[in-house]
């Protein structure tokens, strides 16, 4: 069974803490604006290598994107 991955709440935390606004980081990522806005309220499952380009863009680690269990 394939889990879902929801890093909403991680992805508004970590942007927040960089201070950067969704447009700044999607344009840092390379992915549309939408996509970050899709991702934080949680509409939509990143892909892995969507999730990559975030942290990278962010300067943290992917784990830290990756939902608290």
């Amino acid at each position: 069974m394939k889990e879902v991955v929801k890093i909403g709440t991680q992805l508004r935390a970590a942007r927040e803490r960089a201070l950067v606004t969704q447009r700044e980081l999607a344009a840092r990522a390379d992915v549309q604006p939408l996509t970050i806005s899709r991702i934080e309220t949680d509409k939509v499952e990143p892909r892995y290598s969507t999730i990559r380009k975030l942290a990278k863009a962010l300067g943290v680690d992917p784990v830290e994107l990756l939902p608290k269990e």
